[in-house]
């Protein structure tokens, strides 16, 4: 008998990666979709898509019912208050869980995706572990943070709950890095001044769609899943302007600059009623000295031997933008 799962974020850049890996490995899969998401990919992999929201603990409980697995992805990432991200983070979350808990049967597990940010920076010398009490950084890695508890609640019902914490994710399908895509395609590459000291673990979208299939049979618990390799900030720059055949002119931007272009980005994305990938928020996160955890935990998710290269990745992406007409 095949095995079971509804994802919920499955229209989202990560999801659409999880949603395929399951169905090309035999699992029956399932999609709470709003009625305004694009759906065509999941069309054309024969998900059963179930409308609703994580507003919805009726249309959740009615997707849940029945499923091994329900993966939590659905999250918003971009915001222009606390109180958004909370409302769909932490509060959705909270819907979803009861959602899950009314569905009859239940569902025997809950994986749940949450980001390096509900941890907060680490230390160049020393990578963040587990059992470090998290200090998020911004009003996104506190609503992950609040979403990893209200999860976890699960487990006291007899749900066994994994936690995820990711990196920043790239591949195929990624639009927040794009702009910078281009940006080296027309010989650019702006950084942050001091950015050859700055490290972060990054993850290739289907290394992070496998880890969160094998999630479904590891140990309850929290693991961060990235390629083990702390990556300083030009050789991220290199990758791409490698894949790209480019050589862009770096630009070192003071770090006050850093700030006061991502307040006037914001500030305009305000006026035309959105949220830009590059905010002060993310700046921040930008600026922060590390972003690497112990990943000591996670080879049961995601082998060493199987995490796909920085350089590797990012000549896939670059192919399939290309191919798309995005670069």
């Amino acid at each position: 008998m095949n095995r079971s799962a509804l994802i919920t974020g499955a229209t989202g850049f990560v999801g659409s990666h999880l949603a395929e890996h399951l169905v090309q490995t035999g699992w029956a899969v399932r999609a709470l979709v709003r009625r305004s998401s694009r759906r065509t990919l999941l069309e054309q992999l024969g998900v059963a898509l179930h409308e609703g929201d994580l507003q919805d603990g009726a249309a959740i409980a009615r997707a849940a019912a029945g499923v091994e697995v329900v993966f939590h992805l659905a999250a918003v990432t971009f915001a222009p208050s606390e109180e958004v991200f909370r409302a769909a983070n932490a509060a959705g979350t909270r819907t979803l869980l009861d959602g899950v808990l009314a569905a009859h049967p239940r569902p025997e597990r809950l994986v749940y995706l949450s980001s390096y940010a509900a941890c907060g920076p680490s230390r160049a010398s020393r990578p963040r572990g587990t059992d470090e009490v998290p200090a998020p950084l911004t009003a996104y890695g506190r609503s992950k943070l609040e979403g990893e508890r209200v999860a976890r609640e699960a487990e006291r019902h007899g749900i066994r709950v994994v936690v995820l914490r990711a990196p920043p994710v790239y591949g195929p399908r990624d639009r927040a890095l794009l702009s910078y895509f281009r940006l080296v395609k027309y010989g650019l590459a702006p950084v942050p001044a001091g950015a050859e000291g700055r490290t972060l673990h990054l993850i290739y979208a289907p290394d992070l769609a496998r880890a969160l299939a094998r999630a479904a049979d590891a140990p309850g618990g929290t693991y961060p899943v990235a390629e083990p390799v702390e990556h300083p900030w030009p050789a991220l720059i290199d990758s791409i302007a490698r894949a790209m055949h480019r050589r862009p002119l770096r630009l070192a931007l003071p770090v006050p600059l850093v700030r006061t272009a991502a307040a006037l980005t914001e500030s305009i994305g305000n006026l035309a009623g959105n949220t830009p990938a590059f905010n002060r928020e993310k700046a921040e996160e930008m600026l922060a000295e590390a972003w690497t955890c112990d990943l000591s935990r996670s080879a049961v998710l995601l082998p060493p031997a199987e995490a796909t290269p920085l350089a590797q990745g990012m000549a896939q992406t670059v192919e399939w933008y290309t191919r798309q007409g995005w670069l």
